[in-house]
């Protein structure tokens, strides 16, 4: 989950799923033509949240909706660990890209759990990877898998810094992100085949500080999911 403040009061509450589809919809604006199963791989790279996310829990340090920045090593452990079950009906490259991502972001780590777990994700991908070059060696060489790896990370920063909000000038990436009129942001350099990109998030709008699980449970209950619009324009 990824909360927003919002001016006068409340946030808006980003599940780690609807980020992703963010993500992916921006790659599919990307300026490059991408693969099938690396666009798909994008959108669904944070598939493992989708259960979590559907019931938020209260976060007794902030009063609200407890975000992924706030899970302790065991609670990861036990979202990505579930990385390749849920990335597998995407398909065999759509899951290598998926598993290459979990494993950049678990790289550092210093936890045993979450390092076995990384392990194990490792073997997954070198599985994968050895399946996928027996049919196109070229395609899934290292320098394609780090590109591919490069992209999807680029995408998900793009999608997370959009979401947390634009309210001053930010990096994202190899992007700068800059407030500009009527609500757009501007990227510099442009990396995308049109003059203009027009998107969405789907966000619930919840109060902010709640007392507890119960209060949490009945706001998320009554919050409606919405379409917070999303522009994008070159910038200098």
């Amino acid at each position: 989950m990824l909360l927003r403040e919002q001016p006068g009061g409340g946030v808006l509450a980003i599940a780690q799923p609807a980020h992703a589809a963010l993500a992916g919809r921006l790659a599919e604006a990307w300026g490059h033509a991408l693969s099938a199963d690396l666009l798909v791989a994008t959108a669904h790279h944070d598939d493992v949240w989708t259960a979590r996310d559907a019931a938020p829990r209260w976060s007794p340090a902030t009063g609200c909706a407890m975000t992924f920045l706030e899970l302790e090593p065991a609670e990861r452990v036990a979202v990505w660990s579930q990385a390749s079950q849920r990335a597998t009906p995407l398909g065999p490259a759509a899951e290598l890209w998926v598993l290459r991502h979990a494993a950049r972001l678990h790289a550092d780590y210093d936890d045993h759990a979450l390092k076995a777990m990384t392990a194990s994700i490792s073997t997954r991908i070198a599985e994968l990877a050895a399946e996928l070059r027996a049919a196109d060696a070229s395609r899934f060489d290292d320098g394609e898998l780090a590109r591919g790896t490069s992209l999807l990370a680029l995408f998900d920063t793009l999608s997370l810094a959009l979401c947390f909000g634009v309210n001053e000038p930010k990096d994202a990436g190899v992007l700068r992100l800059t407030p500009a009129t009527d609500g757009a942001v501007a990227v510099a350099p442009w990396p995308f085949a049109g003059a203009r990109v027009e998107t969405f998030v789907e966000a619930r709008r919840l109060p902010g500080r709640v007392a507890d699980q119960a209060e949490l449970d009945a706001a998320w209950a009554a919050a409606a999911p919405s379409e917070v619009t999303i522009t994008l324009v070159p910038g200098a």
